[in-house]
């Protein structure tokens, strides 16, 4: 009886079918993942643009050495 049921209710079943070609969808993977490099590419190096203590030279500090040339 199970099996039966099992069956007649995969008969009935309807498929659906996609709204657009299935190389479409690949197009569009592409595409959405080529936008998230491009943003990613665009904030490279950022961090290092920030000054921070390690990476500033201090310009007012010349030292003994600097000698007189202002």
């Amino acid at each position: 009886m199970l099996s039966s049921f099992v069956s007649l209710a995969a008969e009935t079943g309807h498929h659906n079918e996609l709204p657009v070609a299935p190389w479409v969808y690949g197009l569009f993977a592409l595409l959405v993942f080529s936008m998230m490099l491009a943003a990613l590419f665009a904030f490279r190096q950022a961090a290092t643009k920030i000054p921070t203590a390690d990476n500033t030279v201090a310009h007012d500090d010349h030292g003994p050495e600097a000698g007189d040339h202002h």
